[in-house]
């Protein structure tokens, strides 16, 4: 390369078109966006190369891409995809993949009810709500990435509620017609009005409930 950054040899660097050509290469390559190159770093490659990578890295449908419902989720699924598939077939597998998609607190059980395959999976929600069909897809991903010979006795939903009421809608209801919610009230609110003993029966701590749904 020459002084001015011309990487012709200094014995055709004074030839008109190969010239042009050098300068009009460089021009090119300098307008390049390097970002937009470095594939593989995937928190900051575009957005719409996120899909490709998934296939490529063979995360797509029950592996973690088809249940990531935001960005950060499908870029972390995808960083995860090489240690998801080493460890395939394990329950730690399990447990990663589910936090790759936004579930923190995931505990796994093993040897329920005595029984050395049977294990469970117990998953703190936090601010997520889930649908019917939602939760089949968790269902779905954790058979996706445990051992054939293991056996999913059941998944475990924990709600922290922070308030004394909790509202659940139904999906799915008999009568297609109707939007019914049913109402489930938590806790309560006792007055110091001098007519209560404090004898331990009743807490007046601030601490938040905790609802726990099975879904057998």
């Amino acid at each position: 390369m020459n002084k001015n950054g011309s990487v012709l040899a200094d014995s055709i660097a004074h030839v008109k078109h190969l010239a042009a050509f050098d300068l009009l290469v460089k021009k090119r390559y300098s307008e390049l966006e390097l970002d937009k190159l470095l594939v593989y770093v995937i928190d900051t490659v575009d957005a719409g190369a996120i899909p490709y990578l998934a296939e490529q890295f063979d995360v797509l449908g029950y592996k973690g891409f088809r249940l990531a419902t935001t960005e950060a989720e499908k870029r972390n699924i995808i960083k995860k995809s090489i240690e998801l598939h080493r460890f395939k077939g394990t329950l730690w597998a399990v447990r990663e993949a589910l936090q790759g998609i936004g579930f923190g607190d995931i505990e796994i059980t093993e040897h329920v009810d005595d029984h050395w395959a049977k294990f469970r999976a117990t998953i703190d929600l936090g601010e997520k709500s889930l649908n019917i069909q939602e939760m089949q897809d968790i269902v779905k991903m954790i058979y996706e990435y445990k051992n054939a010979r293991s056996h999913l006795v059941d998944v475990t939903y924990t709600i922290s509620i922070t308030e004394d009421k909790l509202t659940i809608t139904d999906d799915f209801s008999d009568a297609q017609a109707t939007d019914d919610a049913d109402a489930i009230t938590i806790g309560g609110n006792n007055l110091h009005d001098g007519l209560r003993l404090r004898n331990g029966s009743i807490n007046y701590g601030p601490d938040s409930d905790v609802l726990t749904i099975q879904i057998v």
